[in-house]
């Protein structure tokens, strides 16, 4: 059957469908992605207080075997734990920085701005 312009209803039908399928299309491509995150805050901390740990501890080994190689009593301990605080220092900033900057896995990307 068809109407006073010559089209058939069945072709308005298909434009509608076909408009329908293309909205919905594109509302599925507005959706917020949802983004899972492995890693707990509990394991994160652990990850950072491992690493200044370790790096202190080093730090201070070493300024304990420099004390006994020249007998330079705790001068260089002092310097190890020193050298030791300030490396895990950046060691923690650094670990921090890749969860914070999207380059990581800690944090989605940015979303797009349309």
């Amino acid at each position: 059957m068809s109407n006073p312009n010559g089209n058939s209803s069945n072709s308005d039908a298909d434009d509608l469908k076909t408009f329908s399928d293309k909205l919905e299309a594109t509302k599925k491509s507005h959706e917020p992605k949802v983004f899972q995150n492995d890693r707990s805050g509990i394991g994160a901390g652990l990850k950072y207080a491992s690493e200044f740990s370790a790096a202190v501890i080093v730090g201070a080994f070493l300024g304990y075997g420099v004390d006994k190689l020249t007998d330079s009593g705790p001068w260089g301990m002092i310097a190890g734990l020193l050298l030791g605080f300030g490396a895990g220092v950046l060691n923690v900033v650094r670990a921090a920085k890749e969860g914070m900057d999207g380059s990581g896995t800690d944090l989605p990307p940015e979303p797009d701005e349309d």
